[in-house]
């Protein structure tokens, strides 16, 4: 029985295809010429059948020689003789050009400095995202004045929890109905004013469950006087509002992690009159740690009522 080829047999290279090509094309040229010769003989044959017929045939005188007639008929015969060496040399030219493609070495393999680079990958190179300053859960600590609006809630700032002291009298405060309770305040000695410039509001207070406008707040006398509170941290990032003033004074905002690091710090140049300040700050620290805050009065006009304010803080 006869073994068929594997599936996996090698194909035939291409100079064995090329050659057989040209051997193929070699035969064609050489039947070719063989058609030539014999259609050649045959027209010489009819030529010459021709001419006897005429010889025989009486009639009138024959031509001259270079009779229009004749003068046609070897164009003619000149023309296809000048096809057939055409296309005698046409075939010979393809037959050797073939033949030295086949002869001709393969290709040198490629070298260190001629291999291909690789193709480039379709994914996109990923830009860097810029963050935070520092690296997630490490300690952060950053410090930022805002400008004061007309009004603003507290319920919308405080997230997360929030404080208003004030409004009805000098030991009155306001809480978030069920705040994280994150804001520490040590209390103290304190009188209460009614000068703030922004209208501050809340939905969710206790033990005023709602306030649609106050400019209540509480003071302390004197340079040298402060407010100190703290927040709790969490080990997430935690964004605190201060409400504060100053009532012809200078005054000094220190703002630092219980757990160390460098301390952020503001002042505010003496002057007469009322001044009130939203202080953005944007802190991390572990749960075992504190936000510490402080507001202190550092030189006052010589007013009775000179010193430093605190109306307002959240946490979100």
């Amino acid at each position: 029985m006869e073994a068929r080829p594997g599936r996996h047999s090698a194909r035939e290279s291409l100079p064995a295809r090329l050659a057989d090509l040209a051997r193929g094309l070699g035969d064609l040229a050489g039947k070719l010429g063989d058609l030539a010769g014999k259609f050649g003989v045959r027209l010489r044959a009819v030529a010459r059948t021709a001419k006897n017929r005429l010889s025989r045939t009486p009639g009138p005188a024959r031509p001259p020689a270079d009779a229009p007639a004749t003068r046609v008929a070897a164009a003619r015969a000149r023309r296809r003789r000048r096809r057939a060496v055409l296309a005698a040399v046409a075939v010979t030219g393809l037959v050797a050009a073939l033949t030295y493609a086949v002869r001709s070495p393969a290709p040198p393999p490629l070298t260190r400095e001629t291999a291909p680079v690789a193709a480039p990958s379709d994914q996109a190179p990923v830009a860097p995202v810029p963050g935070d300053p520092v690296s997630p859960g490490e300690p952060l600590l950053d410090l930022k004045l805002e400008p004061l609006p007309e009004s603003l809630s507290l319920t919308v700032l405080g997230k997360r929890d929030w404080r208003h002291w004030g409004g009805t009298g000098a030991d009155s405060v306001q809480r978030k109905l069920r705040g994280t309770g994150e804001i520490q305040d040590p209390g103290g000695e304190r009188l209460e004013h009614n000068a703030g410039v922004t209208d501050l509001q809340w939905m969710d207070g206790v033990p005023t469950a709602r306030e649609e406008g106050t400019r209540a707040g509480v003071f302390q006398r004197g340079a040298g006087k402060s407010f100190t509170l703290a927040v709790t941290g969490s080990g997430d990032l935690r964004t605190v509002r201060l409400f504060v003033g100053t009532f012809s004074a200078g005054a000094r905002l220190d703002v630092s992690l219980s757990g160390g690091g460098d301390p952020a710090v503001q002042e505010v140049a003496l002057a007469a009159g009322d001044r009130f300040y939203q202080y953005v700050i944007r802190f991390r620290a572990p749960r075992e740690e504190r936000l510490l805050i402080t507001w202190r009065a550092l030189t006052v006009t010589g007013g009775h009522n000179d010193g430093v304010a605190l109306q307002a803080i959240t946490v979100s």
